[in-house]
């Protein structure tokens, strides 16, 4: 019986050793294999992330273009209305200018005629004067 016993534990051994022994050869083109799924899906990841940051640059840029163009039209828009409110100011410049130019030129003709009054008045008297003079002597 013990040589029974003996005799299968042995050839379980040796199953069991062939079975190790083939898994052990089987699992060595397994891992091979699942190295290069591992190799193809890392590819495959790099190659979507590429594709993903060349979209997202492209994005950028026509974002970057977009803004660049909204900030050019407001700035034109801006420099328009700048020019509107300048020539506005002129204008109303002009008028004041205008207005008090013409109020100086009153005030210096009203300070000629009257000088030119004074003068008048002034001959008057003197002319009153000596009329009065005249007559006085005769």
């Amino acid at each position: 019986m013990l040589m029974l016993f003996a005799t299968l534990a042995s050839s379980m051994l040796m199953a069991g050793g062939a079975q190790i022994a083939s898994a052990a050869e089987g699992e060595k083109p397994l891992v091979e294999e699942a190295e290069e799924v591992n190799k193809e899906k890392l590819e495959e990841t790099r190659e979507k992330n590429r594709e993903k940051a060349e979209r997202r640059e492209e994005h950028n840029k026509e974002r970057t273009e977009h803004a660049r163009e909204k900030n050019k039209e407001a700035r034109e828009r801006a420099e328009e209305k700048n020019k509107e409110r300048l020539e506005k100011t002129r204008e109303r410049n002009e008028k004041r200018i205008e207005k008090a130019e013409a109020a100086e030129k009153r005030k210096a003709e009203n300070a000629e005629k009257k000088k030119l009054k004074e003068e008048e008045n002034k001959k008057r008297e003197e002319e009153k004067l000596k009329e009065e003079e005249e007559a006085v002597v005769p």
